[in-house]
Protein backbone atom coordinates (compact mmCIF):
# COMPACT_ATOMS: atom_id res chain seq x y z
CA UNK A 1 0.00 0.00 0.00
CA UNK A 2 1.11 3.36 -0.77
CA UNK A 3 2.27 5.74 2.04
CA UNK A 4 -0.09 8.89 1.24
CA UNK A 5 2.62 11.30 2.68
CA UNK A 6 4.72 10.14 0.30
CA UNK A 7 2.66 11.30 -2.53
CA UNK A 8 3.54 14.38 -4.03
CA UNK A 9 1.21 17.29 -4.49
CA UNK A 10 0.65 19.76 -7.05
CA UNK A 11 3.26 22.17 -8.12
CA UNK A 12 0.72 24.66 -8.53
CA UNK A 13 -2.92 25.20 -6.80
CA UNK A 14 -5.66 27.54 -7.18
CA UNK A 15 -7.75 28.32 -4.21
CA UNK A 16 -11.16 29.30 -4.01
CA UNK A 17 -11.97 31.18 -0.79
CA UNK A 18 -15.43 32.56 -1.86
CA UNK A 19 -17.17 31.88 -4.84
CA UNK A 20 -19.01 34.41 -7.07
CA UNK A 21 -17.63 37.43 -8.95
CA UNK A 22 -19.29 41.23 -9.61
CA UNK A 23 -18.11 41.23 -13.60
CA UNK A 24 -19.55 40.29 -16.10
CA UNK A 25 -16.62 39.08 -18.70
CA UNK A 26 -18.30 38.33 -22.48
CA UNK A 27 -14.94 35.48 -22.48
CA UNK A 28 -16.13 34.11 -18.90
CA UNK A 29 -19.27 31.62 -18.19
CA UNK A 30 -19.96 33.32 -14.96
CA UNK A 31 -23.12 35.14 -15.41
CA UNK A 32 -24.37 31.46 -16.76
CA UNK A 33 -23.01 29.44 -13.22
CA UNK A 34 -24.65 31.81 -11.13
CA UNK A 35 -28.27 30.84 -12.85
CA UNK A 36 -27.68 27.23 -12.40
CA UNK A 37 -28.26 25.28 -9.03
CA UNK A 38 -24.56 24.86 -8.38
CA UNK A 39 -23.83 25.83 -4.90
CA UNK A 40 -21.90 28.54 -4.10
CA UNK A 41 -20.13 29.88 -0.79
CA UNK A 42 -17.26 30.39 1.53
CA UNK A 43 -14.57 28.48 2.29
CA UNK A 44 -14.42 27.48 6.00
CA UNK A 45 -10.89 28.73 7.55
CA UNK A 46 -10.18 25.32 9.18
CA UNK A 47 -10.59 23.95 6.14
CA UNK A 48 -8.07 26.40 4.55
CA UNK A 49 -5.70 26.23 6.91
CA UNK A 50 -5.71 22.46 6.54
CA UNK A 51 -5.06 22.61 3.07
CA UNK A 52 -2.61 25.53 3.52
CA UNK A 53 -0.83 23.22 6.22
CA UNK A 54 -0.69 20.01 3.74
CA UNK A 55 1.04 22.61 0.82
CA UNK A 56 3.90 23.40 3.80
CA UNK A 57 4.65 19.83 3.31
CA UNK A 58 4.52 19.08 -0.23
CA UNK A 59 6.10 23.07 -1.25
CA UNK A 60 4.29 24.00 -4.54
CA UNK A 61 6.23 26.57 -6.71
CA UNK A 62 2.72 28.82 -6.47
CA UNK A 63 -0.37 29.00 -4.59
CA UNK A 64 -3.18 31.38 -6.35
CA UNK A 65 -6.03 32.45 -4.37
CA UNK A 66 -8.39 32.70 -6.32
CA UNK A 67 -10.39 30.53 -8.52
CA UNK A 68 -13.55 31.43 -11.03
CA UNK A 69 -14.31 33.84 -8.77
CA UNK A 70 -13.58 37.92 -7.65
CA UNK A 71 -11.22 37.27 -4.63
CA UNK A 72 -11.08 40.62 -3.44
CA UNK A 73 -15.04 40.39 -2.71
CA UNK A 74 -13.71 38.19 0.54
CA UNK A 75 -12.43 40.67 3.08
CA UNK A 76 -10.61 37.69 4.60
CA UNK A 77 -8.08 37.77 1.86
CA UNK A 78 -5.13 39.95 3.79
CA UNK A 79 -5.87 37.41 6.56
CA UNK A 80 -5.50 34.29 4.52
CA UNK A 81 -2.57 35.30 2.47
CA UNK A 82 -0.51 36.14 5.79
CA UNK A 83 -1.15 32.27 7.16
CA UNK A 84 -0.31 31.37 3.64
CA UNK A 85 3.08 33.05 3.75
CA UNK A 86 3.72 32.51 6.92
CA UNK A 87 3.45 28.68 6.18
CA UNK A 88 4.86 28.22 2.73
CA UNK A 89 7.56 31.18 2.17
CA UNK A 90 9.06 29.95 -0.57
CA UNK A 91 5.99 29.55 -2.51
CA UNK A 92 4.56 32.56 -4.74
CA UNK A 93 1.46 33.63 -3.92
CA UNK A 94 -0.60 34.83 -6.45
CA UNK A 95 -3.91 36.95 -6.71
CA UNK A 96 -5.86 37.76 -9.71
CA UNK A 97 -8.59 40.48 -9.38
CA UNK A 98 -11.00 42.57 -11.53
CA UNK A 99 -9.57 45.28 -9.66
CA UNK A 100 -12.58 46.66 -9.12
CA UNK A 101 -12.25 46.56 -5.61
CA UNK A 102 -8.63 47.83 -5.79
CA UNK A 103 -7.44 50.63 -4.06
CA UNK A 104 -4.41 51.63 -1.80
CA UNK A 105 -5.91 50.63 1.77
CA UNK A 106 -6.31 46.83 0.28
CA UNK A 107 -3.19 47.12 -1.99
CA UNK A 108 -1.18 47.99 1.43
CA UNK A 109 -2.95 45.13 3.24
CA UNK A 110 -2.00 42.40 0.93
CA UNK A 111 1.57 43.76 0.61
CA UNK A 112 2.19 43.64 4.33
CA UNK A 113 0.06 39.86 4.41
CA UNK A 114 3.10 38.51 2.13
CA UNK A 115 1.41 38.50 -0.92
CA UNK A 116 4.40 38.76 -4.35
CA UNK A 117 1.99 38.86 -7.32
CA UNK A 118 -0.94 40.77 -8.02
CA UNK A 119 -2.42 40.25 -11.39
CA UNK A 120 -5.15 42.51 -12.93
CA UNK A 121 -7.35 42.08 -15.46
CA UNK A 122 -8.20 45.20 -17.24
CA UNK A 123 -9.49 44.64 -21.24
CA UNK A 124 -9.12 47.92 -22.65
CA UNK A 125 -8.10 51.62 -21.19
CA UNK A 126 -11.64 53.14 -22.85
CA UNK A 127 -14.26 52.66 -20.04
CA UNK A 128 -17.01 52.07 -22.62
CA UNK A 129 -15.37 49.62 -24.39
CA UNK A 130 -14.30 48.04 -21.31
CA UNK A 131 -17.93 48.32 -20.07
CA UNK A 132 -18.62 46.01 -23.25
CA UNK A 133 -16.03 43.32 -22.52
CA UNK A 134 -16.40 43.25 -19.09
CA UNK A 135 -19.46 44.75 -17.58
CA UNK A 136 -18.28 48.06 -15.45
CA UNK A 137 -16.15 50.91 -17.41
CA UNK A 138 -12.01 51.43 -16.80
CA UNK A 139 -11.36 54.26 -14.46
CA UNK A 140 -11.61 52.93 -10.83
CA UNK A 141 -9.72 49.74 -11.95
CA UNK A 142 -6.86 51.96 -13.33
CA UNK A 143 -6.71 54.08 -10.48
CA UNK A 144 -7.27 51.21 -8.13
CA UNK A 145 -3.52 49.61 -10.47
CA UNK A 146 -1.93 53.11 -10.06
CA UNK A 147 -2.84 53.42 -6.27
CA UNK A 148 -0.87 50.07 -5.57
CA UNK A 149 2.16 51.06 -7.86
CA UNK A 150 1.92 54.30 -5.58
CA UNK A 151 2.03 51.90 -2.16
CA UNK A 152 4.74 49.47 -4.02
CA UNK A 153 7.16 52.58 -4.45
CA UNK A 154 5.97 54.13 -0.90
CA UNK A 155 6.87 50.64 1.21
CA UNK A 156 10.04 50.25 -1.33
CA UNK A 157 8.33 46.88 -2.26
CA UNK A 158 10.50 46.35 -5.22
CA UNK A 159 9.95 42.59 -5.11
CA UNK A 160 6.34 42.93 -5.70
CA UNK A 161 5.19 41.79 -9.19
CA UNK A 162 2.33 43.92 -10.29
CA UNK A 163 0.90 43.25 -14.00
CA UNK A 164 -2.30 44.36 -15.81
CA UNK A 165 -3.85 41.21 -17.64
CA UNK A 166 -5.64 41.43 -21.03
CA UNK A 167 -7.45 38.85 -23.00
CA UNK A 168 -6.85 39.21 -27.15
CA UNK A 169 -10.25 39.76 -28.45
CA UNK A 170 -11.97 41.28 -31.41
CA UNK A 171 -12.41 43.66 -28.87
CA UNK A 172 -9.35 45.15 -27.97
CA UNK A 173 -6.79 43.73 -30.59
CA UNK A 174 -6.26 47.33 -31.52
CA UNK A 175 -5.70 48.69 -28.68
CA UNK A 176 -2.74 46.02 -27.14
CA UNK A 177 0.28 48.20 -28.18
CA UNK A 178 -1.16 51.24 -26.71
CA UNK A 179 -2.54 49.43 -23.52
CA UNK A 180 1.46 48.14 -23.18
CA UNK A 181 2.89 51.83 -23.77
CA UNK A 182 0.21 53.36 -21.40
CA UNK A 183 1.27 51.06 -18.41
CA UNK A 184 4.89 50.75 -19.32
CA UNK A 185 5.31 54.56 -18.84
CA UNK A 186 3.31 53.59 -15.06
CA UNK A 187 6.48 51.41 -14.44
CA UNK A 188 3.70 48.37 -14.87
CA UNK A 189 3.69 45.40 -16.85
CA UNK A 190 0.86 44.33 -19.48
CA UNK A 191 0.79 40.72 -20.33
CA UNK A 192 -1.74 39.39 -23.31
CA UNK A 193 -3.01 35.68 -23.56
CA UNK A 194 -5.28 33.76 -25.69
CA UNK A 195 -9.01 33.54 -26.20
CA UNK A 196 -10.35 30.15 -25.08
CA UNK A 197 -13.94 28.91 -25.10
CA UNK A 198 -13.32 27.62 -21.58
CA UNK A 199 -13.71 23.70 -22.17
CA UNK A 200 -16.78 24.58 -24.61
CA UNK A 201 -18.47 27.01 -21.72
CA UNK A 202 -18.06 29.98 -24.39
CA UNK A 203 -20.49 29.50 -27.57
CA UNK A 204 -19.45 32.67 -29.13
CA UNK A 205 -15.87 32.56 -28.32
CA UNK A 206 -14.88 31.79 -32.27
CA UNK A 207 -17.05 34.72 -33.27
CA UNK A 208 -14.99 36.67 -30.54
CA UNK A 209 -11.84 35.77 -31.87
CA UNK A 210 -8.57 37.43 -33.33
CA UNK A 211 -7.95 34.45 -35.71
CA UNK A 212 -8.58 30.66 -35.98
CA UNK A 213 -9.08 28.89 -32.98
CA UNK A 214 -7.58 25.35 -32.35
CA UNK A 215 -7.68 22.15 -29.95
CA UNK A 216 -5.74 22.28 -26.70
CA UNK A 217 -4.62 18.99 -27.38
CA UNK A 218 -1.81 18.98 -25.46
CA UNK A 219 -2.90 20.91 -22.45
CA UNK A 220 -0.55 20.39 -19.38
CA UNK A 221 -3.07 21.63 -16.82
CA UNK A 222 -3.73 18.73 -15.70
CA UNK A 223 -0.32 17.61 -15.07
CA UNK A 224 0.42 21.59 -13.38
CA UNK A 225 -2.24 22.89 -11.47
CA UNK A 226 -4.87 21.85 -8.90
CA UNK A 227 -8.01 23.94 -8.95
CA UNK A 228 -9.90 24.00 -5.30
CA UNK A 229 -13.44 25.04 -4.65
CA UNK A 230 -14.92 26.46 -1.32
CA UNK A 231 -16.37 23.57 -0.96
CA UNK A 232 -13.11 21.23 -0.92
CA UNK A 233 -14.20 19.83 -4.38
CA UNK A 234 -10.90 19.65 -6.78
CA UNK A 235 -11.94 20.54 -10.15
CA UNK A 236 -10.37 19.28 -13.27
CA UNK A 237 -8.92 22.45 -13.95
CA UNK A 238 -9.77 26.28 -13.74
CA UNK A 239 -12.12 26.17 -16.63
CA UNK A 240 -14.27 23.39 -15.65
CA UNK A 241 -16.96 26.14 -14.35
CA UNK A 242 -19.69 23.61 -14.43
CA UNK A 243 -17.98 21.01 -11.91
CA UNK A 244 -18.15 18.74 -15.05
CA UNK A 245 -14.90 16.63 -13.79
CA UNK A 246 -14.83 16.02 -10.01
CA UNK A 247 -11.35 14.57 -8.81
CA UNK A 248 -12.30 14.59 -5.06
CA UNK A 249 -12.48 16.78 -2.07
CA UNK A 250 -9.68 17.65 -0.18
CA UNK A 251 -12.04 18.16 3.43
CA UNK A 252 -12.81 14.35 3.07
CA UNK A 253 -9.73 12.60 1.69
CA UNK A 254 -6.25 15.15 1.52
CA UNK A 255 -4.37 17.16 -1.16
CA UNK A 256 -2.11 14.05 -1.87
CA UNK A 257 -4.79 11.69 -2.43
CA UNK A 258 -6.97 13.75 -4.89
CA UNK A 259 -3.80 14.79 -7.05
CA UNK A 260 -2.62 11.27 -7.43
CA UNK A 261 -5.99 9.76 -7.55
CA UNK A 262 -7.07 7.69 -10.66
CA UNK A 263 -9.47 10.23 -12.11
CA UNK A 264 -6.85 12.65 -13.40
CA UNK A 265 -4.42 9.90 -13.45
CA UNK A 266 -6.10 8.44 -16.66
CA UNK A 267 -7.05 12.21 -18.13
CA UNK A 268 -2.93 12.92 -17.81
CA UNK A 269 -2.76 9.38 -19.97
CA UNK A 270 -5.29 10.62 -22.35
CA UNK A 271 -3.11 13.70 -23.21
CA UNK A 272 0.12 12.09 -22.76
CA UNK A 273 -0.49 9.30 -24.85
CA UNK A 274 -2.49 11.58 -27.12
CA UNK A 275 -5.96 9.21 -26.81
CA UNK A 276 -9.22 11.06 -26.59
CA UNK A 277 -11.06 8.20 -25.23
CA UNK A 278 -9.39 8.65 -21.80
CA UNK A 279 -10.39 12.66 -21.80
CA UNK A 280 -13.52 13.62 -20.87
CA UNK A 281 -15.73 15.77 -22.43
CA UNK A 282 -15.06 19.15 -21.56
CA UNK A 283 -11.13 18.50 -22.40
CA UNK A 284 -12.19 16.97 -26.04
CA UNK A 285 -14.53 20.64 -26.46
CA UNK A 286 -12.15 22.72 -25.54
CA UNK A 287 -10.40 25.25 -27.64
CA UNK A 288 -8.12 28.36 -27.95
CA UNK A 289 -7.36 31.00 -30.11
CA UNK A 290 -3.87 30.05 -32.49
CA UNK A 291 -2.58 33.51 -31.74
CA UNK A 292 1.17 33.44 -29.73
CA UNK A 293 0.46 32.88 -25.83
CA UNK A 294 2.97 33.73 -23.62
CA UNK A 295 1.31 31.95 -21.01
CA UNK A 296 1.99 28.60 -22.25
CA UNK A 297 5.79 28.35 -22.98
CA UNK A 298 7.09 25.10 -21.43
CA UNK A 299 4.77 22.59 -22.66
CA UNK A 300 7.44 20.50 -23.28
CA UNK A 301 8.70 20.79 -20.26
CA UNK A 302 5.64 19.63 -18.88
CA UNK A 303 4.92 16.79 -20.95
CA UNK A 304 8.44 15.47 -20.48
CA UNK A 305 7.86 15.90 -16.39
CA UNK A 306 4.48 13.93 -16.66
CA UNK A 307 5.75 11.17 -19.25
CA UNK A 308 8.62 10.34 -16.79
CA UNK A 309 5.83 10.06 -13.76
CA UNK A 310 3.56 7.69 -15.45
Amino acid sequence: MTNVNSLPGPQRIQIQTQSGCNGRCVFCPNEAVLQTDLAQGRMPEPLFRRIIDELAETQPNRISLYLMNEPMADKRLPDLVAYTSEKVPAASTLVTTNGTYLNEERAEALIDAGLKRLKVSLQSLDPEANREIMGYGSEKVIEGVLATKRVMTRKRAKKFDLRVSMVVTRHNREETDRARRFWKRHGVRLVTSALENRGGNIATAEEMNDGEMRKRDNCIRPSREMCVLFNGDAVLCCVDWHRTVVLGNVGDTSVREVWNGPAVTQIRRGFSEQDPSLLPPICINCTESACANSHRRGVKYWFKKLAASI
